[in-house]
């Protein structure tokens, strides 16, 4: 087997996830009685583990679903430990295909490695006991850090046939104990995109199923218009390895529907449209429907100047954008908040002037990298108790990203660890504005504890509930 190429991101976005085999995750065991309460066709936001009451996730069950037969499931998880947001996101595949999709609520970016896997253990073993599962057709699907984690758990754990990887490649450099299929997706503005490709290209040299799909979107979960292109995949591989039949109307429309589309690109003489295209109805339909014509044509389109050129300016692109995260990465811990000010203004000014749309995206790029690089730093000093070497990084994070809440809502931390109750009201008033929607975090946060007697705190507390429910409307 060939080796991959495992691509891992800068130490500080996330670590990199290893995990020992789980031998009671492979044996057979005793089933339990199977839990016929759980409501069919909706989101259950938490289900204690029977064997560990320190767990939960958030479930949803077909309103098919019955104990009569085996399902499909996917086990999801989320950087911020919100299992029922992959749940929320994917339901309405899970129902159109039939699929149990588990979230996570423990599972986070920061988790100590042995209890990453332990979560996966105790998910795998509850909803196993639980459940109707079948062991042919188990997935895993992840967004940023959670992606490495559902990476990783298909390498070390086996028995996962293949990964939904959301904003972030591998976690690991060890070598898989089986190919699994890998369903990789990145916004265009994600910082992690050229990791993506680079993952993407490695993945076709060692000869495993794969496919990337681009939004136009930031680091962040997919929309899901993307999750029912992944979800179709997972489908049309599935019956492909004959372990399902499959609805030959749905197939066919949908190879039609994109095909006809195809032949529109082409008509229009939009060669790296129809290229991208090409490759997708392939990847999809090859060994399902005949697509020859097509690999005839996706041959044709790759060596045309057309598509050639705009393949090497991508290329270039990317080069430049990595010599940027580069550079801005030494002047983090080297230059001054004034020279940000001005190095921040300059690539306003460029981004707002270049009418190349790849050149804009890759600034956009910059910046989310920016923007991570300095929460990280923030956050990190502010627990070892570095509060002036925090407050400089948040300047930065405030500079590079200056829309985000999470900036003012470190400031709040800052000043309350100065004494200074007034300037953290202020700041939490800015986190607010600025969408800040985590009341929990900030009710549970032992910093802010003094605060609960300021008749602010309860205002405060409203506005962050209100910014969730503001959040929830807009993901309808």
């Amino acid at each position: 087997m060939k080796k991959i190429i495992f691509v891992l991101s800068i130490v500080f976005f996330s670590s990199a996830i290893s995990f020992q085999s789980c031998s009671s995750c492979n044996n057979k065991r005793k089933k339990d009685q199977k839990d016929s309460a759980f409501e069919k066709g909706k989101v259950i936001s938490k289900v204690v583990c029977k064997k560990d009451i320190t767990q939960s996730y958030a479930l949803y069950l077909p309103s098919s679903y019955s104990e009569d037969k085996k399902w499909p499931v996917v086990y999801a998880f989320d950087s911020h430990g919100k299992g029922l947001l992959p749940v929320e996101l994917f339901k309405d595949e899970a129902e159109r295909y039939g699929y149990i999709i588990v979230g996570s609520n423990n599972s986070k970016n920061g988790t100590p490695l042995n209890v990453t896997s332990e979560i996966y253990d105790t998910l795998y073993n509850d909803t196993h006991r639980r459940l109707s599962i079948d062991d042919n057709r188990i997935y895993t699907a992840g967004f940023s850090g959670g992606s490495r984690v559902a990476s990783t758990l298909a390498i070390t754990k086996g028995g996962i046939i293949s990964v939904i990887g959301c904003g972030a490649g591998i976690g690991t450099q060890e070598q898989p104990r089986q190919k699994f299929g890998y369903f990789g997706i990145a916004g265009n503005e994600d910082m992690n995109l050229n990791e993506m490709i680079v993952l993407d290209s490695s993945l076709e040299k060692s000869g495993y199923r794969h496919y990337l799909e681009v939004f136009n979107g930031k680091h962040e979960w997919p929309p899901k218009s993307v999750v029912s292109d992944a979800f179709l995949w997972l489908e049309l591989n599935a019956y492909r390895e004959k372990q399902i039949t499959i609805n030959d109307t749905l197939a066919k429309n949908i190879f039609n529907l994109w095909n006809n589309e195809y032949k529109s690109l082409s008509e229009k003489k939009r060669a790296y449209e129809a290229y991208l295209l090409c490759k997708k109805i392939i990847n999809y339909f090859d060994g399902i429907t005949d697509v020859s014509s097509l690999k005839k044509d996706l041959s044709k389109l790759k060596a045309s100047p057309a598509v050639v050129i705009i393949i090497k300016h991508l290329n270039e692109i990317a080069k430049r954008e990595t010599e940027l995260q580069s550079y801005f990465l030494n002047a983090m811990n080297t230059q001054t908040a004034e020279w940000w000010r001005i190095q921040v203004g300059i690539i306003n000014k460029k981004l707002i002037s270049t009418q190349d749309d790849e050149e804009k995206f890759m600034y956009k790029r910059v910046f989310n990298y920016l923007s991570l690089a300095a929460y990280m730093n923030a956050s990190s000093n502010l627990k070892a108790g570095q509060y002036d070497n925090a407050a400089k990084y948040n300047i930065i994070y405030s500079l590079v990203d200056p829309e985000n809440p999470e900036h003012s809502y470190i400031s709040a931390t800052l000043s309350m660890k100065k004494g200074s109750t007034s300037e953290a009201i202020i700041f939490l008033e800015e986190a607010a504005k600025s969408g800040f929607a985590e009341p929990e975090r900030f009710d549970n946060d032992s910093v802010m504890s003094s605060l609960k007697q300021n008749e602010k705190y309860s205002e405060i507390l409203e506005s962050f509930k209100n910014n969730v429910k503001i959040q929830q409307l807009k993901s309808q």
